[in-house]
């Protein structure tokens, strides 16, 4: 759920900058941080799913 869920924000943010760019500068810097948000969500769920299973592969 949260990975499709930052997936998500990640998808539309994308779209945002893309083709909104004459938009307000709020709305590009909210956008811009959204994504940046996303990747770091995702990448920490990427690395604490893997090392659940090395943990459970060593006993």
């Amino acid at each position: 759920m949260l990975i499709s869920g930052t997936l998500l924000a990640l998808i539309t943010s994308g779209l945002t900058l893309l083709f909104l760019s004459d938009a307000p500068a709020w709305v590009t810097q909210g956008a811009e941080m959204i994504v940046v948000l996303a990747i770091f969500v995702l990448v920490c769920l990427v690395e604490t799913t893997g090392s659940r299973s090395d943990k459970s592969n060593a006993q």
